[in-house]
């Protein structure tokens, strides 16, 4: 398992970094993979009699914590795109190389409590603001773009059980080593990044306003032009409001898999951050769910009843706006308590 997990991140950090053209989050996680398919390299000391001491055990079990710090590079960047540095990369790394470098210094063995209950507490700090960049990150999505494919990370939440189960697994491992402990390990760590990569092969970031790249606690973007989004509709605020209605009905703006609301401002000539402060204080909507509420309503339940034998339900999401037919139910169920099935057949009936 270990040669395997070895040749499974050597493969696959290879592919990531030779691939022409990469994003940067690509080459992040490309990174990352190579720096695990190193660690698990170093391992291989371990099968050969001679070498294994114990004093080489325990400094590669030091080594080992460094993993910790580079997965959870990777979870920052996916979170928080931009807010990465090589001076972040060094900081959040120096506390995991100062315990190697004391331990190496003095082979002090009573050290590893500390270090263990440090790398505890650095991964649920990690965990907490990893889960509020995400939060923050799909609402920036929601108010501002009308589709989520392979820009949103709500994927993430199945990836952190399996991260606290490696977690876990490596902390007892190290302190009670054995066979079946180490082959839990292997697994556990192959199969997270099996998921990670599965669900990032085609992640495109999505740049965040310079005051949420810079602070990951940063709860609300200041817009170009001062205002929050919380301003009072005094009457003149939404004038736009006709206008907006107008141009969903004649230019069917919505059928635009790609539509963002710098689309909609623009064809309407406003500004973004009043029509942002239109959907959610006065619809109390997101822009993602008013688009496709729009999307089923005017398009999809039209083509449903029009075409209920000639037309599948794949084509009927993409004439209806949808980049996906996944999108598309979730959206339909959303809307009508039904899916889309369901509904053709209420229409039959």
């Amino acid at each position: 398992m270990n040669g395997a997990a070895f040749m499974f991140f050597g493969y696959v950090s290879f592919r990531l970094l030779t691939h022409k053209p990469r994003s940067r989050i690509q080459s992040i996680l490309g990174l990352t993979l190579a720096f695990w398919a190193l660690l698990e390299f170093k391992d291989i000391l371990l099968y050969f009699p001679s070498l294994k001491t114990e004093q080489l055990v325990n400094s590669l079990l030091f080594i080992d914590g460094w993993a910790v710090a580079a997965c959870s590079f990777y979870l920052l960047e996916l979170t928080a795109p931009g807010w990465l540095n090589w001076k972040k990369v060094f900081l959040l790394f120096s506390p995991y190389m100062a315990f190697t470098i004391v331990y190496l210094c003095t082979f002090y063995a009573p050290i590893f409590p500390f270090y263990f209950g440090f790398i505890l507490l650095y991964s649920a700090v990690i965990v907490l603001i990893v889960t509020f960049a995400a939060r923050r990150y799909q609402r920036y999505i929601r108010n501002n773009y009308s589709y989520s494919e392979h820009i949103d990370v709500a994927w993430l939440k199945k990836a952190t059980l399996i991260l606290a189960i490696c977690l876990v697994t490596w902390v007892y491992t190290s302190m009670n080593i054995t066979g079946w402990g180490d082959t839990i390990y292997y697994i556990s760590s192959v199969v997270l990044w099996f998921v990670i990569i599965h669900y990032s092969a085609y992640q495109i970031s999505i740049p965040m306003p310079n005051n949420l790249k810079g602070n990951l606690l940063a709860k609300e973007p200041v817009e170009e032009n001062g205002t929050s989004g919380t301003e009072q509709d005094n009457g003149s605020y939404y004038a736009f409001r006709e206008e907006l209605l107008k141009v969903m009905e004649e230019q069917q703006l919505y059928l635009n898999p790609k539509l963002t609301i710098s689309d909609v401002a623009n064809a309407i000539g406003t500004n973004r951050t009043y029509l942002s402060s239109y959907f959610n204080n006065k619809l109390n909507i997101t822009f993602y769910d008013y688009i496709n509420n729009l999307r089923i309503e005017k398009a999809g339940k039209q083509l449903l009843t029009t075409y209920p034998y000639t037309m599948n339900i794949d084509e009927i999401a993409e004439r209806s706006g949808f980049n996906s037919t996944s999108t598309f139910r979730r959206a339909f169920l959303k809307n009508t308590g039904m899916t889309p099935l369901q509904y053709r057949k209420s229409i039959q009936k």
